[in-house]
């Protein structure tokens, strides 16, 4: 019996560990679980959150844009994962979804690129604020992190655990 419960117990184990970062918002944070679950299917599978934040969380919240505006299962332009803490840091991790979308790249852009070989896009980057944006598989996303205490690198490592 005591296998058995052994056994059972690690299969679980695997499982949650198998779990997108995404999966794992919903689990951990109910306000997020309830936005999501009244978006479609099709914008609930393009979704991205970072498997790694460079602080720990003390609150989530899922924001987005949509047309009609407030309406879940309308044209959802954007969303964003604002991860916070009770120190002034702030994570923001934005996946823009209408496929209209289009960046303003005049001028000379500072980039950089992630692990996969995709190109960023360095939009800001201060002793306070950096923020980066990238497109993968036809999706654009950004990135910003807000904290005196931060460098680009940790907001690089965020964004090459994007769990896509």
């Amino acid at each position: 019996m005591k296998k058995i419960l052994g056994f059972l117990l690690l299969i679980m184990l695997a499982a949650c560990s198998e779990k997108g970062a995404v999966e794992k918002l919903k689990m951990n944070y109910p306000s997020v679980k309830k936005e999501i679950e009244q978006m479609s299917t099709e914008v609930q599978n393009k979704m991205a959150a970072p498997d790694f934040l460079p602080f720990q969380p003390k609150d989530v919240q899922l924001t987005y844009a949509a047309e009609p505006a407030g309406d879940p299962k309308g044209d959802i332009l954007h969303t964003e994962f604002i991860y916070g803490n009770e120190k002034g840091s702030v994570l923001h991790v934005t996946t823009f979804l209408n496929k209209k979308a289009t960046f303003n790249d005049e001028g000379e852009k500072k980039t950089t690129k992630l692990k996969d070989g995709t190109e960023v896009v360095i939009e800001a980057e201060s002793s306070e604020v950096m923020a980066i944006r990238w497109r993968k598989d036809d999706v654009y996303y950004g990135m910003m992190l807000m904290g005196s205490e931060f460098k680009m690198e940790d907001l690089l490592k965020s964004a090459n655990s994007m769990d896509y």
